[in-house]
């Protein structure tokens, strides 16, 4: 049974993150009277990053554009999509040059490694970066804390987990399925 409930979560955690790796970021603005950035995620057709001919499409607009934050992740997701799992880290780290505080680069670079390349330890350190430089970023906190459920961290998890529903919106989707896991670990 608690196998069953601990694959069950990782499927849901897993789909849940694949959204998370299908989304695009608006540009950050900054309330002049609040220090807090805040971004709007939304979710894009995976079939627009498949596929060699995307792929080509969203490098070419990548190379076009080198300051601009948006198409070097873009053409990342596209090389994701495409399993070059190298361009991929390339095209984040570009965007993360352009906007060091993008928790969603750091945690597409936590996803090559968690997801694409199966080094869960390599991920760790990408995912913390993502809920250190953007704490409203929910999928950052819930990659963190399957991973470290994943290299067995429980306690890391737990206070991960924690630490991510005092930042969240209660009813956030990934906020929810942060209080599952919290759940699922104990």
């Amino acid at each position: 049974m608690k196998r069953t409930m601990t694959l069950a979560i990782s499927i849901l955690g897993l789909s849940l993150v694949l959204a998370g790796c299908g989304t695009t970021t608006q540009p950050k603005t900054t309330n002049p009277n609040t220090a807090a950035n805040t971004s709007t995620n939304q979710t894009l057709d995976k079939s627009q990053y498949s596929g060699t001919q995307n792929l080509d499409k969203l490098e070419s607009l990548a190379k076009a554009n080198p300051k601009d934050a948006n198409a070097q992740m873009n053409a990342g997701m596209a090389a994701y999509s495409n399993n070059d799992y190298t361009k991929a880290i390339d095209y984040y780290n570009n965007t993360i040059k352009i906007n060091p505080k993008d928790g969603i680069a750091y945690n597409n670079i936590g996803n090559v490694y968690f997801r694409g390349l199966n080094k869960p330890k390599d991920a760790l350190p990408y995912y913390e970066k993502a809920t250190q430089v953007d704490p409203s970023y929910n999928f950052g906190w819930f990659n963190l804390a399957l991973c470290q459920q994943k290299l067995g961290d429980k306690e890391g998890a737990k206070a991960t987990i924690a630490q991510g529903l005092k930042v969240l919106d209660a009813n956030d989707t990934i906020a929810i399925s942060l209080k599952k896991l919290q759940e699922q670990i104990k």
